[in-house]
């Protein structure tokens, strides 16, 4: 079976996080090679893409810019969570002191149901847009329906004294005003030229939604006719629901027309999650091209001994080969549309993915290969497409090799204070400089040693051996100092992340919990409006300034 499993493109053993050498049971190689059909010795012969050459659009020189979690980043007019017309608003101000970039938490769509999902790596859909994220009174026909949509405002606008964010209610509150606003404007200028662009794909998803709605969002068990988005019963069904299709494809709109105002505020860069959630959009679209039987997830290491398991579904290699990763273009593909650049998650996914057999834990999983050839090619053309450059997020047992071949494709590496040993003047000029990402401890909640996890207190020694400052100073004064000493190092560009400028102990999530934390629902201790207007944010600006980041002048 070994050499089967190999020509599969198994991978039986992989060296673990304490140097030993793990070999996967025979019991978790037979559910991989069952759930890939390898019923043959030799898998089936593909030909390969013929993919231009050529590497990622070129990224800029010296900027900087904010990392942010756009759910977070609520102002006074926010109904209970930030949107489009904050993101535009924000990037506007940052942009006028100094700051080209801003990093963004994935935007993909949620199932349109209760309870609503938190996590924007666990999303529906990565091509189409979050709901949530709409700014009501920016949608054409709002004037029309004010006073219908007050007593909803007035009521969204109260979940803002919370600083924890309830998806549920947003979701209610923002789903009732739209149909509101629908009804009274439902054909504005440039929907059905948007709508053909966009083709079968919107119409599956819209459908999808529609569905939903009414059967719930566990796909493979609805009616027969319905788990496919083709079929004679999927026509008939789509015609019973052609007013809420439409509805869905006008959301969508929307989305995409107020996303791409903010993105002119600033340059925008677009995280591109791993995959979606198995009771998903894509997840019932993509179906004949998933493994069966099978999540992603990580194998132990030295914070999650057992193992990781992110219940996301994996594209069979082979068959995402002969589809020309269709699922992938479109994915970097949407990301780009309005951005500046494209981060891609867990990087190494390109090249292999640890699946764990159902039934089994994730400390019985296994690597297997992907193409990574072919991923890479269509990578950097969907760049140079765009004219968006690539971060990798090459991030904890990462092979050199991956980071060798990143680069010769032109993609920047990801470089974090709390992982690098040596000085950040030293890190290389392709990459992009920061303390720390979404799921690792915040300046303060290092400084202040309140991070939850005590095996990451070691960390604030990195603090202060790059800052120098003793104890008792302020955390932000040492956010400042960090990030100061960031700016004057070699990479092309460095992320602030705002929560740092704030002062927050909290980290925006906190891997392998589920109920434990707020994951995701945590918004920033201050509106937008304070923001702009905080020491800590203008303090970090200047730094850069100083230290030649800024491409324009700041007014």
């Amino acid at each position: 079976m070994l050499d089967r499993a190999l020509r599969w493109g198994v991978i039986p053993e992989y060296f673990g996080y304490t140097g030993e050498r793990i070999t996967a049971g025979p019991a978790a190689k037979e559910a991989v090679l069952n759930a890939l059909g390898a019923t043959k010795d030799q898998p089936p012969r593909i030909a390969r893409d013929e993919l231009p050459p050529g590497p990622c659009a070129s990224a800029p020189e010296r900027v900087w810019g904010w990392a942010a979690q756009l759910y977070a980043l609520r102002s006074r007019d926010s109904w209970g969570v930030g949107d489009f017309a904050d993101l535009r608003r924000f990037g506007r101000s940052a942009r006028r002191t100094g700051a080209s970039l801003m990093l963004l938490n994935p935007l993909g769509a949620q199932v349109p149901v209760l309870p609503y999902q938190a996590s924007p790596y666990y999303s529906s859909s990565r091509r189409f847009l979050n709901e949530i994220y709409i700014c009501v009174e920016d949608l054409p026909g709002a004037r029309k329906c004010a006073n219908e949509i007050e007593p909803l405002r007035k009521a969204a606008q109260a979940l803002n004294a919370n600083r924890l964010i309830d998806y549920d209610q947003v979701f209610q509150l923002k789903s009732k005003a739209l149909e509101t606003i629908y009804k009274a404007e439902p054909r504005p200028s440039g929907l059905a030229s948007w709508t053909k662009s966009e083709g079968d794909a919107l119409r599956d998803f819209a459908t999808f939604n529609a569905l939903a709605e009414t059967l719930g969002p566990a796909w493979r068990s609805w009616p027969e006719g319905l788990r496919s988005p083709t079929g004679h019963a999927m026509e008939q069904k789509r015609a019973e629901l052609k007013d809420r299709i439409a509805f869905h494809q006008w959301v969508q709109f929307h989305l995409d027309r107020q996303l791409e105002r903010a993105a002119g505020e600033i340059g925008l860069v677009a995280d591109v999650p791993l995959g979606f959630a198995s009771d998903s959009f894509e997840a019932w679209r993509w179906q004949h091209l998933l493994a069966p039987n099978m999540r992603v997830g990580a194998p132990p290491d030295e914070f999650f001994t057992g193992g990781q398991d992110w219940g996301v579904p994996p594209f069979d290699p082979w068959k995402l080969r002969a589809a020309r990763c269709a699922p992938f273009v479109e994915a970097i593909r949407a990301a780009a549309r309005h951005a500046t650049g494209v981060r891609l998650d867990h990087v190494m996914s390109l090249f292999r993915l640890f699946w764990i057999p159902n039934e089994m834990s994730a400390s019985q999983g296994l690597y297997l290969r992907y193409p990574a050839d072919e991923l890479l090619g269509h990578l950097a053309e969907e760049s140079r497409r765009a004219n968006a450059f690539v971060v990798g997020e090459d991030l904890g047992l990462v092979e050199p090799l991956v980071r060798r071949r990143l680069r010769r494709r032109g993609a920047l590496s990801y470089r974090l204070l709390w992982f690098e040993g040596e000085s950040p003047r030293r890190w290389p000029h392709d990459a992009v400089g920061a303390v720390s990402t979404h799921d690792l401890p915040t300046v303060a909640g290092t400084w202040n040693l309140t991070e939850p996890d005590h095996r990451l207190h070691r960390l604030r020694k990195q603090l202060v051996d790059v800052t120098r400052m003793p104890d008792g100073t302020p955390a932000i004064d040492v956010a400042v100092a960090a990030y100061r000493v960031l700016a004057r190092g070699r990479t092309r560009i460095v992320l602030a992340q705002l929560e740092d400028a704030l002062g927050v102990e909290e980290r925006p999530n906190v891997p392998g919990t589920t109920t434990e934390f707020p994951n995701w629902r945590r918004a920033l201790p201050a509106p937008l409006e304070e923001i702009e207007r905080s020491p800590g944010a203008r303090r970090i600006a200047a730094a850069m300034r100083r230290a030649g980041r800024t491409l324009t002048q700041p007014t």
